[in-house]
């Protein structure tokens, strides 16, 4: 591929500005009413996540208002609270926030702590003004203690007996705030990573009198050297970033881990706020957001704009490789109608600074368009991605790309299989809301940036499509009983884009037909019952059937499947025992080995205390899968949030047969769930059993 230029800015986006707010107000018991506020009467689907919630495992529904969407919670004096919104699916922040601290990907959560703003309050009752003022540098930790012993091995003859027992330990320490004014800082130090479980006692290598031994003489000697997995450099410093703000320019630098602060255009998120700047010690990014000049000159015009330059190395997410993203956006009014337009530039160049701009091996052109036309929204999306060819020892080779699903990208090839495109239109007011849009993806279309792969991650693929698809998709849902009842469906349509090209997609001689029928209840306004019922399910269909599923006890493949089902009931109580309960049930047949159903239940009772306890029931799915090693698998667990020890999260959890929660590291007294199936869980202890417990710290 032939040089072509390199930054170009153009001016770009977004629809409508939102606006939040927190207040708060101290009760007569001492403790205090925290009001969140976010002012975006738009949007049709808010939630707050947060610390407080597990985050998106938690997210709790806004109320939705003439001016926007409120959420009020009553906690104890003293609390700090993290948090952000989610928007219809987005993560937003708070553009109001009383204080803000980095959350560690490229962008910032809420914060609020309760005693400074009743602090702050309290003047300003009798009239004298006294906003909370936001600080310097701020500490945190988010740290996890823990210890796990595993029965079984997935085979009959050895389920109970004991294959591994550990104590493990994760800590982080976080620096985040202004060093001095103007200058942004973000520090982060892995003090300790071991969670492999199996340093008390490893079957046929470790005694567990030796791990014993090793782990109490090494706790009191040398604690960080053990718990960081006893590796050289295991402690490390995890992410660095820092810069500094002016009227002109507004400038942040990362290193190691640190992650690229992340760019939505429209329907796509193209720069993803999981993208590092290297490993190993090696690669980086900078970045240049121009906004302050730009909004200084057009503020006066009704227009906002930004320019974001930012070369990194870090085209390949190791950090072995140069790069660069840009966009420009521009965000203005027609009329009465809100515009916003976003056009980035990524580009992947060499890996040695004096080879940078030898060759461009990719290059992302990125458009983007809404448009606010009172109760209906536009939304457009382009790309091309082009592609060079790259220098080896034994000549020139095409070009792969990093953590992407694009293997191979061809140089001189058809414009149409480097280009997706997404289009979609949304109609909404208080009885229905409506989205109808069409997408397509060539089979050499990418986002650089973008993780597919890594980490179990497919953000190209979810946004995109597979390669060489196209799709027609749909979301309708509709308001009755004075919104106390919501029903909606969600389908798609989707075949090969170009059925002549010899490269995926595998099913190109078949049509896909799905659909997700949903509903919400809410029971409140219908029966006077503080309860809330919602539920989906997910079908497919294939037009051909030797691209069918498979099916237990037959050599033939289905054409229809129930792909998934999840019904969940949530209550509120008011009594002194309990505060209130969630049930769900699910039903999971993606699996081509297995079908699982799934039943999980937790009751949150007085003193902060959580109550889980699950079943699971697996059969076989396929009629050459061997029989189940445990088809029937249960769980039982329990959490506390204490009052000391700087005030973790602890837990305590058995399991048979199945996994429902998040891995050492992620929050394990939390569910990990896709929709409401057990997300890779169940299938995880086939055969196995575990005790689990431990402490989760994030202060």
């Amino acid at each position: 591929m032939k040089k072509f230029l390199s930054f170009i800015s153009v001016f770009l986006v977004l629809g409508t500005m939102a606006f939040a707010d927190v207040s708060v107000k101290k009760l007569s018991d001492g403790k205090v009413e925290v009001t969140f506020f976010y002012g975006n009467p738009r949007a049709q689907e808010v939630a707050i996540a947060g610390d407080f919630t597990n985050w998106q495992a938690g997210a709790l529904p806004m109320t939705k208002g003439d001016k926007g969407w409120t959420y009020v919670t009553t906690v104890p004096a003293g609390t700090v609270m993290k948090y952000k919104f989610i928007s219809d699916g987005n993560w937003t922040e708070d553009l109001k926030e009383p204080d803000k601290v980095d959350d560690g990907f490229g962008g910032f959560n809420g914060l609020v702590d309760v005693d400074a703003m009743v602090a702050a309050a309290s003047p300003a009752a009798a009239g004298a003004a006294a906003p909370v003022a936001k600080s310097g540098l701020k500490f945190s930790m988010w740290s996890m203690l823990g210890y796990q012993t595993l029965f079984g091995d997935g085979t009959k003859d050895n389920k109970n007996e004991i294959q591994k027992t550990g104590v493990n330990l994760k800590s982080y320490l976080k620096v985040s705030g202004d060093a001095l004014p103007g200058m942004p800082i973000y520090i982060e130090v892995a003090l300790a990573e071991q969670d492999g479980f199996n340093n008390l006692y490893n079957k046929g290598t470790l005694a567990l009198k030796d791990g014993a031994k090793n782990l109490l003489v090494d706790t009191v000697f040398d604690p960080i050297y053990f718990y960081d997995g006893q590796a050289a450099a295991a402690t490390y410093l995890g992410h660095l970033k820092l810069g500094f703000n002016t009227p002109v320019v507004n400038f942040v630098t990362g290193y190691k881990y640190a992650k690229l602060p992340p760019h939505t255009n429209v329907n796509w998120i193209t720069v993803d706020k999981e993208w590092e700047a290297g490993y190993s010690q090696i690669g980086g990014f900078a970045q240049y957001d121009f906004a302050p000049l730009f909004n200084k000159f057009l503020s006066d015009k009704g227009i906002t704009a930004d320019v974001v330059l930012g070369p990194n190395r870090t085209a390949d997410r190791a950090g072995t490789q140069y790069g660069f993203y840009g966009y420009g956006n521009a965000k203005f009014n027609i009329g009465d109608f809100g515009q916003y337009v976003d056009f980035q530039y990524n580009g992947a160049y060499g890996s040695t600074f004096d080879t940078i701009f030898d060759e461009i091996y990719e290059a992302d052109f990125i458009l983007g368009y809404q448009g606010n036309f009172g109760p209906v929204t536009v939304k457009m999306n382009g790309l091309e991605s082009k592609f060079g060819e790259q220098k080896t020892s034994t000549g020139k080779l095409p070009y792969t790309p990093s953590t992407s699903d694009v293997a191979v990208g061809f140089a001189d090839v058809d414009f149409m299989k480097g280009a997706a495109a997404n289009a979609n239109v949304t109609f909404s007011n208080d009885a229905v809301s409506a989205n109808v849009g069409y997408r397509f993806r060539g089979v050499q279309a990418n986002m650089m940036y973008v993780e597919q792969g890594a980490d179990g991650h497919t953000d190209i693929s979810d946004q995109l499509g597979g390669k060489n698809t196209q799709r027609v998709f749909a979301d309708v849902n509709v308001n009755i009983a004075d919104k106390a009842v919501n029903v909606g469906v969600a389908p798609y349509f989707q075949m090969a884009f170009n059925a002549d090209d010899t490269l995926p997609y595998a099913a190109k001689d078949s049509k896909e037909i799905y659909a997700k029928p949903y509903f919400s209840v809410d029971l409140k306004p219908l029966a006077d019952v503080a309860g809330k019922f919602d539920g989906y399910a997910k079908l497919d269909y294939m037009t051909n059937k030797d691209d069918g599923f498979a099916v237990a006890g037959k050599t033939d493949k289905a054409q229809f499947k129930l792909t998934e089902a999840g019904v969940k009931y949530a209550m509120t109580l008011d009594n002194d025992i309990a505060k209130g309960f969630d049930v769900i049930y699910a039903l999971d047949n993606g699996d081509t080995s297995y079908l699982f159903n799934t039943l999980l239940a937790d009751v949150n009772f007085a003193y902060d205390i959580t109550g889980q306890i699950g079943f699971g029931l697996r059969s076989k799915n396929d009629s050459s899968v061997t029989d189940p090693v445990t088809p029937f698998a249960f769980f039982v667990g329990a959490q506390k949030k204490l009052t000391v020890l700087a005030k973790p999260t602890a837990y305590l959890q058995y399991m048979y047969g199945m996994d429902p929660y998040k891995g050492f590291g992620d929050g394990p007294e939390a569910y990990n769930l896709d929709g409401y199936t057990v997300n890779d869980g169940v299938g995880d202890y086939n055969g196995q059993a575990a005790i689990r417990l431990g402490l989760h710290w994030d202060i």
